[in-house]
């Protein structure tokens, strides 16, 4: 079993020298943690040794011979390249990626492209990535694919490929369902679509899985269980994992010898000045330029600090060519400027800043040298700045500013947790961060070290691919539980052999698809046909079990040659017969529990209520589903509370909550018809949880089917109501 990795760019960076393509490896992000992943591999791994790395390598590469992708790189894993242009990656990482998703994942509304072009270039690139993927995939591969520059891959890759096991992981948040819905519909329902091609959808948070299964559930109609949702046939998972770092890495790299000097160096130049430090990439998710306006009203409202502090802003440069980024860049410079000019002195410089990247050792000597770390974006997937500032002190000082709207602040409570857009709350903060006791800085600071060092990088990796696997396990074992051909041949040949047989067949969700309104549920011309046929076979009797009232059976299926059950019991019709209920009911209790459904309909708009004979439904299948559900739940339970005084039973269907009068059910149908003689063979196929009480009373002999991949008492599960009908056919044949 091989892992691939995909991602948008491959963790190296090429440059041309001298005709030659030369590969440098990426510092930083994704590529750090996966290359400590993949260097805790062992012996132990369900990996073999050979994983391989793909995506875009940086550059176009228009003779890509000038470089050997099949090489190892670093001695871990070859890398195979995606191909793209400079104006592909252009239009697709500027325009969709960063002007469309990037802005509104983050909650930047305002900010957002709606930009057809850029979504045939994401779509384009996309496939892109799988024309390179699909040729070197073999069965029993496990593809791990990165973010959201990719995600149309997964459900691309399982169109062609049912044979390997899909993981994604988001590493930027998941937006709310009101945010999300912003995108239009089509755009919105292909990236869901993309995302659920995976077995294992991954998100740092437990919030941000929570929007994505609400999303999904909106848009698409797709309920979940726990977090598992069925795609059709198929089990997919959406789980959390919070990202970790490689904390040895930097724990080391922060003890280096040479740090110490330039430590000491820096130290000298400030004096006894305390540090704060800011440093993140340019962007206007980081919150910088709120940063800044409360360190400036912290100075204005602390001027006991003055001379006593320096806030060390590092801006990272990050898509310098994009007029947003510009803006932005101009602005913290300004601001800067402005607050140099309002509170320094000739002895003291407020802010010491510097537009730059620094290298691994240069970075963990300003997280160690510094008192106050400065972590407040306005919104973040996780933020691994957090983790890593704790992570490279050397002595348990220092204090964490972290904002509440990043990822990582639902590991690290213990910090100083802010409003990233309170300007007041920011500088309380400061101030708060320089007075804290030291004993205090201790406690908090170990506690989180350790932390972080049990929920390492590996810790998630390893975290995910296990449960990539068990998504794996669970669909095989769902899988097996599924007619194959030959039960199904087994089946059809008792069925055949037999002198005598009774058919017990379900109506909504077996012989035909549900339908939003229920009376419009009919069988196709193909379906009469088959039962007519089944219900002339010699010594065969055919008994369709609904909930639905008799009247609407009758127009259905009256004309055919069945037994019919209405109302999960209460009104049987014998073969070309009339209309019986099996033992008298009363039905009093309905003027008592309609005002109920009523009310509940009115607080949900597109819900109705369905009045039978001896039983009410309550649909919300036209509604909002969201809403739907969650008022079906409290309806439910407050007709449970009346169940036993009124009489009634309550049953919570899919997009239904049924209440019908207490002792009837399909089983007891069931045993009617059963009791009649004894047959040689019996059948019984239902969908819901209605049917389960007629499994179970059946004779042992009886052949009983579930539809749809729910546990059962039944013997066999089936696909869906159209292999209900390819089986049925088979008995004529």
């Amino acid at each position: 079993m091989r892992l691939i990795i995909v991602s948008n760019r491959l963790p190296i960076s090429l440059e041309e020298r001298d005709g030659k393509i030369i590969a440098r490896e990426s510092v930083g992000g994704l590529a750090t943690g996966l290359n400590a992943y993949l260097d805790s591999l062992d012996q132990d791994s369900p990996f073999d040794n050979e994983p391989l790395w793909i995506g875009w390598p940086g550059m176009s590469l228009d003779d890509p011979d000038k470089f050997d992708f099949s090489r190892r790189i670093m001695g871990k894993f070859r890398i195979c390249p995606v191909n793209l242009s400079t104006e592909q990656m252009d239009s697709f990482y500027l325009g969709f990626c960063n002007s469309t998703l990037w802005p509104l994942f983050h909650y930047f509304p305002s900010y957002v492209h709606f930009n057809e072009e850029f979504w045939k270039s994401y779509q384009e690139v996309n496939e892109i990535f799988r024309d390179t993927v699909d040729p070197l995939l073999q069965p029993g591969d496990v593809l791990w694919i990165h973010d959201y520059q990719i995600m149309l891959l997964p459900e691309m890759i399982r169109r062609r490929r049912s044979d390997v096991s899909i993981g994604f992981f988001l590493h930027i948040p998941f937006p709310s369902y009101e945010i999300f819905r912003q995108l239009p519909k089509t755009w919105r329902a292909d990236l869901l679509k993309g995302l659920l091609g995976s077995d294992l959808v991954g998100f740092h948070t437990y919030d941000y899985t929570q929007h994505f299964l609400r999303s999904i559930s909106a848009i698409l109609g797709l309920e979940h269980n726990l977090g598992k949702i069925m795609v059709g046939d198929r089990l997919v998972k959406a789980d959390t994992f919070p990202m970790g770092i490689d904390y040895g890495k930097y724990a080391q790299a922060a003890q280096d010898p040479r740090n110490q000097a330039e430590k000491e160096e820096l130290r000298g130049s400030l004096g006894p000045a305390r540090i704060m430090l800011s440093i993140d990439r340019l962007d206007y998710s980081k919150g910088i330029t709120n940063r800044l306006q409360g360190y400036e009203l912290f100075l204005q409202n602390n001027p006991e600090w003055h001379g006593r502090v320096v806030l060390m802003l590092v801006v990272v440069p990050s898509r310098t060519g994009v007029g947003k980024y510009q803006e932005m860049k101009k602005q913290i410079d300004e601001l800067v400027g402005a607050i140099n000019g309002r509170f320094g002195k000739i002895s003291w410089t407020p802010i010491i800043y510097q537009f730059t990247t620094y290298a691994l050792r240069g970075l963990t000597m300003l997280y160690d040298i510094s008192d106050v770390a400065l972590v407040t974006p306005l919104r973040d997937g996780m933020n691994l700045i957090a983790k890593e500032y704790i992570a490279a002190k050397t002595e348990n000082k220092g204090v964490l500013v972290l904002s509440e709207t990043a990822g990582a602040a639902i590991e690290l409570g213990e910090t100083l947790i802010v409003n990233a857009n309170s300007i007041a709350d920011i500088a309380e903060s400061m101030r708060q961060a320089l007075e804290m006791p030291a004993d205090e800085q201790a406690r908090i600071m170990a506690l989180l070290k350790d932390r972080l060092e049990r929920f390492d990088v590996n810790h998630w990796a390893q975290d995910f691919m296990n449960s990539v696997l068990q998504v794996k396990a669970e669909q095989e074992r769902m899988e097996s539980t599924f007619i194959n051909v030959e039960a199904a041949v087994d089946i059809v040949g008792r069925c055949k052999a037999a002198a005598s047989r009774l058919l017990l067949l379900d109506y909504d969700g077996t012989l035909v698809p549900f339908h939003d309104a229920p009376s419009m549920a009919c069988p196709t011309e193909e379906n009469r046909e088959i039962l007519s046929t089944l219900a002339k076979m010699p010594e065969t009797q055919v008994v369709i079990l609904s909930g639905r009232d008799r009247h609407n059976l009758e127009r259905c299926l009256g004309r055919l040659p069945v037994a019919l059950v209405a109302e999960h019991g209460v009104w049987v019709r014998e073969t070309n017969g009339n209309w019986q209920m099996i033992r008298p009911l009363l039905n009093d209790w309905k003027e008592q529990i309609r005002p109920i459904l009523d009310r509940f309909s009115s607080r949900v708009p597109g819900a109705f209520t369905e009045d039978k004979d001896f039983s009410m439904a309550w649909h919300y299948r036209q509604a909002d589903r969201l809403l739907g559900a969650q008022r079906a739940r409290e309806l439910s339970e407050t007709l449970r509370v009346l169940a036993s005084n009124v009489g009634i039973q309550v049953l919570q269907s899919p997009m239904v909550v049924e209440v019908r009068s207490a002792g009837i059910s399909k089983a007891v149908s069931a045993m009617h018809f059963s009791a009649k003689k004894p047959w040689d063979f019996i059948l019984a196929m239902g969908d819901a949880e209605s049917d389960e009480e007629m499994f179970k009373t059946l004779p042992a002999h009886a052949v009983t089917i579930r539809v749809g991949h729910d546990l059962s008492h039944a013997t066999y599960n089936i696909r869906n109501t159209r292999a209900v009908c390819v089986l049925l056919k088979n008995f004529t044949l």
